[in-house]
């Protein structure tokens, strides 16, 4: 076989021949060449076991440094438990950030392997990335790493934990967190910062949290505070300031409902319902990590919690105050704006069908916008706590009877 990378001929490739060719692992020349992994690999390779014996034991006591990562990665809930082993799984576009980690957890005694499997699902192999170490290995020193008390470098993990699973939409900083005691442990140790968050009703872990940076300025301020640790670490910067092309992505959703016009002069009056078409569009910079401007599963999973099952199978006059008066396309798009902005900072625009013949466009305020003036005062008329104190209201508003027959008994 030919490398292509250096021309030589080789009984077979493998990470000990092109690691010292050209530097990459076989996934990497894989990808470069557009090759099936089936093809180049020795057979031998897929499935392989890994062995206890080839871990070298690890430091009695870690550096500052190393646990600082290993808190942010766990933190991250990037520390898996497979077999007798401990891992940290990576991904092909992240490698040299995976090394990055290598390097302080080697501490522990964390190796690199990129293990080949026969994926079923796939019909083909595929190729996954990790630490590994021996679960063992960290038993042995759980006091020291596994301490509840914040490693001496908070910001350190900080800037970990955010390099590996922070993302920015419309220059809010979110953290999708696997632990909600890991959330108030970093909105407590921010807040020395002068930073805030706000806790969101998405999470993707069943005892998670999603936080996301109160308003865009806490964001900044985030990103600046952790900016030297970020440099250090690879590709963690570039993530949040490389200009990329800048797109609008569209997730379609269906629900059906029933409604009717209050004081509607035509048919509209009456209860009627059908099946609702609604496209979430949202815009925003490719994330150079994701290759995405948000991801689609987010998109679907936000917009079924606070519209669709809101609405699916419900009376639309019911289903909201907002709603009670008027469920038009209008006001429904306006209302629904206001659930998802929260959530997708990025939305650009609605479009609701609720007919193939009868639809609405609506483009409403930014997250900032929406921030200071609040829930738009067309849907808030019956709400309003002054409602009622006009001085008309005098001329249907009927005595009380108990005036009445006081006034009686002073005659």
């Amino acid at each position: 076989m030919q490398c292509l990378e250096c021309g030589c001929e080789v009984a077979s490739l493998d990470n000990t021949h092109l690691l010292h060719c050209c530097s990459l692992t076989l996934q990497e020349y894989a990808i470069r060449h557009h090759l099936p992994l089936d093809l180049i690999l020795d057979r031998r390779e897929v499935n392989k076991a890994d062995s206890i014996e080839s871990y070298k034991p690890p430091k009695v006591l870690p550096s500052e440094r190393a646990r600082a990562v290993f808190m942010g990665l766990k933190w991250a809930g990037l520390l898996h438990r497979e077999d007798r082993f401990t891992l940290v799984p990576g991904e092909i576009r992240r490698l040299d950030l995976l090394l990055w980690d290598l390097h302080w957890l080697r501490e522990y005694g964390f190796r690199f392997r990129q293990e080949y499997r026969y994926a079923d699902a796939a019909h083909r192999v595929v190729a996954v990335n990790r630490l590994k170490v021996p679960a063992a290995y960290l038993a042995q020193s759980a006091e020291v790493h596994l301490s509840p008390v914040p490693p001496p470098d908070f910001v350190l993990s900080l800037a970990v934990l955010i390099a590996h699973i922070g993302e920015l939409q419309a220059g809010y900083l979110f953290l999708q967190l696997p632990q909600r005691s890991v959330g108030e442990t970093i909105m407590a140790e921010t807040s020395r910062y002068g930073l805030r968050f706000k806790e969101l009703d998405a999470a993707d872990h069943p005892d998670g949290v999603l936080l996301r940076t109160l308003t865009c300025a806490d964001a900044a301020k985030l990103l600046a505070l952790i900016k030297d640790r970020l440099i250090e670490i690879p590709g963690a910067l570039q993530r949040f300031e490389q200009q990329t092309p800048r797109m609008t992505v569209t997730k379609a959703l269906v629900f059906d409902a029933a409604h009717f016009i209050t004081d509607h002069p035509a048919k509209c009056s009456n209860l009627h319902g059908g099946r609702y078409t609604l496209n979430v569009r949202v815009e925003g910079r490719v994330d150079p990590v994701t290759g995405c401007v948000v991801d689609y599963g987010y998109l679907k999973r936000v917009a079924t919690k606070q519209v669709i099952d809101r609405f699916d199978h419900h009376n639309l006059n019911y289903a909201a105050a907002e709603l009670a008066w008027r469920s038009s396309t209008e006001i429904l798009c306006a209302f629904i704006w206001e659930q998802l902005i929260e959530y997708l900072p990025g939305l650009v625009e609605l479009q609701l069908y609720e007919t193939t013949q009868s639809w609405c466009n609506y483009s409403g305020p930014s997250l900032e916008a929406f921030q200071q003036s609040g829930s738009d005062r067309l849907m808030t008329h019956f709400n309003d706590q002054r409602l009622g104190q006009s001085k008309l209201r005098a001329l249907i508003r009927n005595r009380p009877p108990a005036l009445e027959v006081v006034a009686k008994l002073q005659r």
